[in-house]
């Protein structure tokens, strides 16, 4: 397994779980080994989830103490690279659904240099490593324990 990229696009499910205290650790060590970065739209989802989804606005504090941590990238400073990002989700091949709702996200990565850590399949074959929660700790549990062998 490869380390996680020195910085991590986070998700709007990676954000709403880690406020529904089921990631909380796996963020705080995430970002003691990468730098986090986010969307604005992605920050807007998350809320809209929280209210409209899981009907918990009292989740908000806790996704703003996130974010604070968080560089939070408006989706327009990436419009240059939404269209080919949406162009690579939609023939990505573990979706094929055509969906592009997170081109911002996939375009974010590429202009950071970024790994995505999401809990979608959608980015498969669009040209950044993307981490489930368990396998980006393992990674992370990896590059540190071979950081300490040297």
């Amino acid at each position: 397994m490869k380390a996680p990229a020195s910085a991590l696009v986070v998700d709007a499910a990676v954000l709403i779980a880690a406020a529904r205290g089921r990631s909380s650790g796996a963020i705080l060590a995430a970002a003691r080994a990468s730098a986090l970065v986010t969307t604005d739209r992605a920050v807007t989802e998350t809320r809209r989830r929280i209210d409209l989804g899981l009907k918990q606005p009292e989740l908000h504090p806790i996704v703003d103490a996130l974010v604070a941590e968080m560089t939070v990238v408006p989706v327009a400073a990436l419009s240059a690279l939404l269209p080919q990002a949406a162009t690579a989700l939609s023939d990505a091949v573990a979706s094929r659904n055509g969906s592009t709702d997170d081109a911002h996200l996939l375009a974010l990565a590429w202009s950071v240099d970024a790994d995505l850590w999401t809990t979608d399949r959608d980015f498969a074959g669009a040209g950044v490593a993307s981490w489930s929660t368990p396998n980006l700790m393992r990674g992370l549990a990896l590059a540190l324990a071979s950081i300490s062998r040297d």
